[in-house]
């Protein structure tokens, strides 16, 4: 018995068929893994194959957006909608053989296989999600460092969990002896706080409690106070942790941010679509909304800022 069920997940003919007859073998890509091509300039190639009968289903869109980056840095998820048209289309093929990745990753397909029965889509809109976690690397996980993911210590724009300098010192949170428990939890032992105040060093802006904000205990000016040292009676110890140092440098920029989205996915959903046979006739519509796929992201997404002083 034939089916229609698929990454569409069950295509309907809600117009009356050519013939009352559809004459679809499959759509059976519901768990088959969404693929991409990765030559085109600004056409996206998705594609899934189904082995077990030699057919895949792809679609091509075109957009000058970069569905795999980062954005401007300032959404964990990002939509892009588009009307198909033209080259831009989702396609059904059935094979005599067995079809791989290279059939629809080459500019020109291959002479084989050898497509035996085809359906493209004549109209059609499809709706791109990019999607992820933002995070600072910090080593500290964002649902530690804020679960509201709205909490900016320093208050430079970029909240905590995006922030690789939490408390604004021009010291990265994970050079400031964050010590953390097997859960990923603060150890509120272990984790330094160098002036005993009950504010640890990676929240606070006077690390040693001398006066001195810390940002403003770096001599040489390089915007980093964890290598200056003008105690030769303590060379191992920076200025800013010790005390006994309370030379004022007048610092009024931060250091350069990096953040990251991680775990990206792309999630491609279809909506009122139109597809005809080889013949150019008008067999399948589906008016609803449906996931065509996802799509992992191998690489995470780097976003660079400088925190406004």
């Amino acid at each position: 018995m034939k089916k229609i069920l698929s990454v569409l997940i069950a295509i309907a003919c809600f117009t009356s068929c050519d013939d009352g007859d559809i004459i679809v073998t499959s759509f059976d890509f519901e768990e088959q893994t969404l693929d991409r091509c990765s030559d085109f300039d600004t056409q996206f190639i998705f594609f899934k194959i189904n082995p077990d009968n030699n057919e895949s289903i792809a679609i091509a869109f075109t957009t000058s957006n970069d569905i795999f980056g980062a954005g401007d840095g300032t959404l964990e998820t990002r939509e892009i909608s588009l009307a198909l048209s033209g080259n831009d289309a989702i396609t059904y093929r059935r094979f005599d053989d067995a079809v791989t990745s290279d059939y629809f990753c080459n500019p020109i397909p291959p002479a084989t296989p050898i497509v035996i029965e085809e359906f493209i889509s004549t109209s059609g809109d499809i709706t791109v999600f990019t999607g992820g976690t933002y995070a600072d690397n910090d080593g500290i996980s964002s649902e530690i460092e804020d679960p509201t993911g709205i909490l900016d210590t320093d208050s430079d724009g970029l909240p905590n969990i995006i922030d690789f300098d939490d408390d604004g010192d021009n010291v990265p949170t994970g050079q400031e002896g964050v010590v953390l428990n097997s859960d990923g939890t603060i150890n509120t032992e272990l984790t330094r706080d160098t002036d005993g105040d009950g504010t640890f060093d990676y929240l606070d802006d006077d690390d040693d409690g001398d006066g001195i904000l810390t940002i403003n205990e770096d001599p040489n000016m390089d915007l980093d106070p964890s290598n200056d040292n003008s105690d030769p009676n303590n060379e191992a110890l920076d200025d800013y942790l010790n005390p006994a140092i309370t030379t004022l440098v007048n610092i009024e920029a931060y250091r350069v941010h990096n953040y990251f989205l991680n775990d990206i996915i792309v999630t491609i959903n279809t909506q009122n679509l139109d597809f005809r046979n080889e013949n150019g006739e008008e067999v399948i519509r589906d008016i609803r909304t449906v996931i065509f796929g996802n799509y992992t992201v191998a690489s995470d997404a780097e976003f660079t800022t400088t925190p406004e002083f």
